[in-house]
């Protein structure tokens, strides 16, 4: 059995290099590793390793700081040739000063990818000035840290992933690291600093997600935008009226945006300013609108999702978080009885759900609108817990069923 072992351990030793790097990097850092016990050829196999990756798992199996940070030294040091990826995260990382060193370690190695995260961090780890010497960077995933570069830097010009969370910077600082990384195509920033106004000039950007507060949102340059995700956490105060509709200079920018997914109070930014008369062709190719906390009581988010559904001409899914308000809602209900139809604005729409549905008169007015608008339409789902329903899921199904419907075979499903 022995000799069984170490002829096939032989034969695997004969791979080329490039094989066996392939290998060892598709193991857990823990079990590549482990193969320095299998000869004394394979000793020192692992160390060219190009991916290391100590994550969440690595901190929970090494919960004391000192035992974790001595296997993060002993592996550095061991280690020869470029780190191509490298992560770092547990919610116990609170190592500050480690952190800095290993970074400078890194930035000697052509780091191409780079994950920190860890709720410990608190926003009180402050990334090192050598963290932004890493030139060769494409992918860089930073989590409850501050982000402050140091003067004269110029940017991560392969950067193309950046994926900010929590993360605690001057406004100004993003604006220019964004225009200093040509090649950006994927933006997140989720809970970050505070802004007035949020400006994005990116020319290779598809993707861009944000989540927090910002007083304003300016599209200065997106032509290659395809997903736009956006959710405001709280109301945009309107101290002047705007000279010309939000929605037009909002949306202006970005020609090949496919798929739109917005909270409730981005919405009512949108109308501030007045819905434009026209339909926006920028929009032309969206296919997938989400809306998040819409409520269905809000005159200006009912008739700003209306506008933009009817300018979305080749939309084929729709679907819907409904929020929860107090105000009266005879005038959406109004406002959606005179909406006889979409105008041929929905000729592709295939799939609408709504979430939070509670089968107000309002809701069903809105479901009405779409069953009579809709020639494709397959099916509209709707959802809630039971006990929020203000009528049965029988007697929606049953409601919905008497609505006039433009497609003959839409399916209903009431959850």
């Amino acid at each position: 059995m022995r000799s069984a072992t170490r002829s096939v351990v032989d034969t695997i030793s004969e791979l080329p290099c490039n094989v066996l790097d392939g290998i060892l990097g598709c193991l857990p850092l823990k079990d590549a590793v482990k193969t320095s016990i299998l000869s004394r050829d394979w000793r020192y196999k692992w160390v060219t390793r190009q991916e290391l990756e100590f994550d969440y798992q690595f901190f929970v199996t090494y919960a004391r700081n000192e035992q974790a940070k001595a296997i993060i030294y002993q592996v550095l040091l061991l280690h020869k040739g470029p780190i191509l990826k490298f992560s770092l995260g547990g919610s116990n990382l609170t190592i500050y000063p480690d952190i800095d060193h290993w970074i400078l370690f890194l930035s000697k190695k052509n780091v191409q990818e780079f994950t920190l995260c860890g709720n410990g961090l608190n926003n009180r780890y402050h990334l090192p000035s050598h963290f932004f010497t890493l030139h060769h960077l494409r992918h860089l995933k930073v989590d409850r840290c501050s982000f402050h570069p140091p003067p004269g830097f110029k940017g991560f010009e392969k950067l193309i992933n950046l994926d900010l969370h929590f993360v605690t910077f001057d406004p100004a600082i993003l604006r220019n690291l964004i225009f200093r990384c040509p090649l950006l195509e994927r933006l997140i920033l989720g809970w970050c600093t505070n802004f007035d106004t949020l400006e994005i000039d990116a020319p290779n950007l598809k993707c861009f997600y944000f989540r927090g507060n910002s007083k304003s949102i300016c599209f200065k340059n997106a032509p290659k935008l395809e997903k736009l995700i956006v959710h405001l956490n709280s109301r945009v105060s309107m101290v002047a009226s705007p000279v010309c509709s939000n929605s037009t200079k909002f949306f202006c920018h970005m020609p090949c945006l496919m798929q739109l997914d917005i909270s409730g109070h981005l919405l009512e930014y949108l109308t501030m300013g007045g819905l434009p008369e026209n339909h926006l062709t920028a929009l032309n190719n969206v296919k997938s609108f989400n809306v998040r906390a819409m409520f269905f009581r809000s005159i200006k988010h009912v008739s700003g999702v209306i506008y933009l559904i009817t300018s979305f001409p080749k939309l084929q899914k729709l679907t819907i978080e409904c929020g929860m308000k107090s105000e009266a809602v005879e005038p959406v209900v109004q406002y959606l009885q005179d909406q006889s139809s979409l105008c041929g604005a929905v000729k592709l729409l295939q799939k609408v759900h709504i979430n939070m549905f509670r089968g107000l008169e309002v809701e069903m007015e809105f479901l009405r609108l779409i069953l009579a608008s809709a020639p494709v339409l397959e099916e509209i789902s709707t959802w809630n817990h039971e006990h929020f329903l203000c009528l049965s899921g029988r007697e929606i199904m049953d409601e919905m069923k008497q609505y006039q419907r433009a497609s003959p075979n839409v399916k209903f499903i009431v959850g």
